[in-house]
């Protein structure tokens, strides 16, 4: 037994002059006692992006091994059973410049990102945050190649190839190239500097027709995005996102099956669920909006002030086999912050969105039933966790409001618990 034990730490010794080993945790959970969605006072939990999903609460442990030219990253999550969490991969270094990485990668790099105010408690169904205007990285989470350039100090050439396509919102496998190394590829130039990081980011698209009986072409999203850090205290995001798309839309006649869930039915294994046959929409709409944005954040003293305003033109009419742009949305964030210690916070937020819904009768396109919400919440600096509580309000922009009608008014004392070890 001594041998084996010395076995065993002496291997740890040589392995520890060669690599670095690294364990690490980062957790979030959110506990609603009182959520109304607009009909009935319910209880639910999950993580800031899902509460009440049957996935539960984040948990987490995250393992890293590496040297000067090589390495792998491994996430395991629990919510609710243990399994890969966003990124699995290993990864080497031939040269300085160049990375190399292969296996399920979660690559936001280059993702124009504005997160503040409940974003970290229970985020509002209309909340933007991440992908800000458009501006994300393609099929992020999935079995990806990525290669990152640095060729000269600052600029950054960033291309991801994709294993998971996408066909209709739903993912799907596919081992043509072209479908791995365009269709389903993110390919991102950057280049920072002391005044921001400025960047362009080509997402490709499955293949799409751009005119009603022309053969399909090749597709794209092109999002450009700024950060500007010059001014002390002050960030200043820019962003717009442009689909080569843009008149491209499909027409749906006849009946669907749509899955709902039933929240007053539960059983032993969560929540039943029931199909319901709907009316389809006549025609449909994907991605073909320009988008647009512009966000700060200005810190001053125990005060932050936070803001975005994001303008979408979309579709307003059907016509001669093309979808026609005219229609305007505008989404819209703010909060304060004050810091009244190194202990304690207060959190504000309001959010507003101008169209909800959308509504197609043969040619008109609709945009109707805007929304709004707002967040009030206090938050406790622990050594290496958080505690928040706090209320949320507002029409159309809570999640779980599926017995409500779309009119009521709705409200949520979200508790959360944010973690890192």
């Amino acid at each position: 037994m001594k041998k084996i034990v010395g076995i065993i730490a002496a291997a740890a010794l040589a392995t520890s002059a060669f690599a670095e080993i690294n364990i690490g945790s980062w957790n979030r959970a959110v506990f609603e006692p009182l959520h109304y969605d607009g009909d009935t006072l319910r209880s639910f939990n999950g993580a800031s992006w899902g509460v009440g999903d049957k996935g539960g609460s984040r948990t987490s442990l995250s393992f890293s091994a590496s040297t000067e030219n090589a390495g792998v990253v491994i996430d395991l999550h629990s919510n609710p059973a243990i399994g890969v969490g966003d990124n699995s991969y290993v990864w080497v270094k031939p040269i300085d410049m160049l990375t190399v990485k292969f296996g399920k990668i979660d690559n936001a790099n280059g993702r124009l990102d504005h997160c503040f105010g409940a974003w970290d408690a229970s985020r509002f169904a209309t909340m933007e945050g991440e992908g800000l205007a458009g501006v994300d990285r393609s099929w992020r989470g999935g079995q990806a190649a990525n290669i990152v350039l640095e060729p000269v100090e600052g600029l950054i050439i960033d291309y991801q190839a994709n294993f998971e396509a996408s066909v209709d919102g739903t993912r799907v496998s596919d081992s043509h190239a072209y479908d791995i190394l365009w269709e389903s590829s993110s390919t991102m130039i950057g280049y920072k500097a002391d005044f921001g990081f400025i960047r362009a980011i080509i997402n490709g698209k499955q293949a799409t027709t751009y005119k009603a009986g022309e053969d399909t072409k090749p597709a794209a999203l092109i999002g450009l995005a700024a950060d500007i850090t010059a001014v002390e205290n002050l960030t200043l995001k820019f962003g717009v996102s442009v689909p080569t798309d843009l008149t491209h839309f499909e027409y749906k006649a006849g009946k669907a099956a749509t899955t709902k869930y039933v929240l007053d039915e539960y059983t032993n294994n969560g929540v039943k669920t029931k199909t319901e046959d709907v009316a389809a929409t006549k025609a449909s709409f994907s991605g073909n909006a320009i988008k647009a944005a512009v966000a700060a954040d200005y810190n001053l003293d125990a005060l932050a002030f936070h803001g975005h305003v994001e303008a979408d033109v979309m579709p307003n009419k059907v016509e001669d086999g093309e979808a026609k742009l005219g229609a305007f949305g505008v989404k819209v964030g703010a909060g304060v912050d004050y810091a009244f210690n190194d202990a304690w916070k207060l959190i504000t937020d309001f959010r507003f969105q101008s169209w909800t819904a959308t509504k197609v009768d043969v040619t008109d396109v609709k945009y109707e039933d805007p929304a709004w919400g707002a967040y009030l919440g206090l938050r406790q600096q622990l050594t290496n966790a958080s505690f928040e509580f706090g209320g949320m309000f507002g029409t159309r922009s809570l999640k779980n409001t599926a017995t409500g009608k779309e009119d009521n008014f709705t409200f949520a004392v979200p508790l959360t618990i944010t973690a890192s070890f």
